[in-house]
């Protein structure tokens, strides 16, 4: 799942005679299909091939047999979808996200020990290959909820229904090519409409959340936990982000100005950040020429300045609460490693909040040191 590379989907319209062609086929093959782990073979081009993030620019035409299975497939993710009161939207994201990762095929192989519909893989926690291999419980693990493996799932995502598909698709996945999921939608929703699935139903986002906060109604997006350790009760502590991010060298001036040079994946996220935090003041490319393990001589790295000591004014501390809950909810899509911000350091891997000790290089009992007056986000 974490590889991008071509899937077959559907492309122009469709005749009247291969809609009645897949209804027919349709009755028998439900029957046998989640039987049928391996329903893809020989020599695939599927999600984990490595061909770069723009790939084919649709999806290839499927034959009858392909297109019956797909839309077989569809109708067991979207079941799953409507036992648990999930939107239309949900479906189609998990549409999507299969068409990317195996062409909605049910396949019995991919990159490394990836398997199945969305391309799970046993080695990050998503379950046995054998429970994969069920187009049903690999459809309840991609939209998540206490059932499924620990990995966070759709409805673990807080505030999915307002991203964009591709973006709730990748905050699940963790791909390498987060944009190659925008160009199965057209293939998407003529594959729902053969399978008579309504992807404008409304529904819960959240259905069958693992964690649902008291006082807070079905259907309505529901605060991230927050972190016990925080006695404000600002900060959230977020969830592990099991992904897979490709070295990347600085090649982008420093859009802060800095006049030294960062990644491609940093240049993106401070983009985001300016869009979603009000244009916050900001430096990332530094020579810190007293911390040569640190990531800002690697362009991997910002400090997002809050205004002053956080210690010393509500308003500040809210300020640096709000730049770190935005940078964890999306590190799953920014590739953010880690942050640290007043005293305490959170990591992707863990996706929990630990007291920071100042590395062994600064003052943690001094408000650059410790972090309380800017926050620091490191990315992969």
């Amino acid at each position: 799942m974490f590889m991008d590379g071509g899937s077959g989907g559907l492309a122009g319209a469709r005749s009247v005679a291969l809609k009645a062609a897949g209804a027919v086929a349709l009755v028998g093959l439900l029957g046998v299909i989640t039987i049928l782990p391996f329903g893809a073979a020989g020599d695939r081009f599927v999600a984990s091939c490595p061909v770069g993030e723009t790939g084919r620019a649709d999806d290839p035409p499927a034959d009858a047999s392909t297109l019956q299975r797909q839309v077989a497939f569809a109708k067991i993710i979207d079941g799953v979808a409507v036992r648990r009161n999930l939107p239309g939207r949900a479906t189609l994201v998990a549409l999507m996200t299969a068409l990317q990762e195996s062409q909605l095929e049910n396949i019995g192989y991919g990159d490394r020990d990836s398997v199945g519909l969305f391309q799970q893989r046993p080695s990050a926690g998503w379950g046995t290959v054998q429970q994969i291999l069920d187009p049903t419980y690999a459809a309840e693990a991609f939209f998540g909820g206490p059932k499924p493996p620990s990995p966070p799932g759709l409805v673990e995502i807080e505030g999915w229904p307002s991203m964009s598909y591709t973006e709730a698709a990748q905050a699940v996945q963790v791909s390498a090519f987060p944009n190659a999921y925008a160009r199965h939608e057209r293939t998407a929703r003529r594959i729902a409409e053969l399978a008579g699935i309504n992807l404008d139903r409304p529904g819960d986002p959240y259905g069958g959340q693992a964690v649902v906060t008291p006082g807070v109604p079905n259907g309505e997006e529901s605060p991230a936990v927050l972190d016990e350790c925080d006695e404000s009760g600002g900060l959230i502590s977020g969830r592990p982000v099991n992904g897979v991010w490709p070295p990347e060298e600085a090649t982008i001036s420093d859009p802060t100005g800095t006049g030294g040079m960062v990644t491609p994946r940093t240049a993106a996220w401070i983009s985001s950040a300016r869009t979603n935090l009000s244009n916050p003041a900001m430096s990332c490319w530094d020579p810190h020429l007293w911390n040569p393990t640190s990531d800002h001589p690697k362009g991997r790295a910002c400090d997002v300045f809050v205004g002053g000591d956080g210690r010393r004014a509500p308003a500040v501390r809210a300020k640096g609460d709000r730049i770190a809950n935005w940078t964890i909810q999306t590190a799953g899509t920014t590739g953010v490693k880690y942050l640290i911000w007043y005293g305490k350091i959170w990591s992707a891997r863990t996706g929990t909040w630990k007291p920071y000790n100042g590395g062994g290089i600064y003052d943690p009992s001094n408000a650059t040191g410790g972090h309380f007056d800017h926050v620091h986000v490191s990315l992969y």
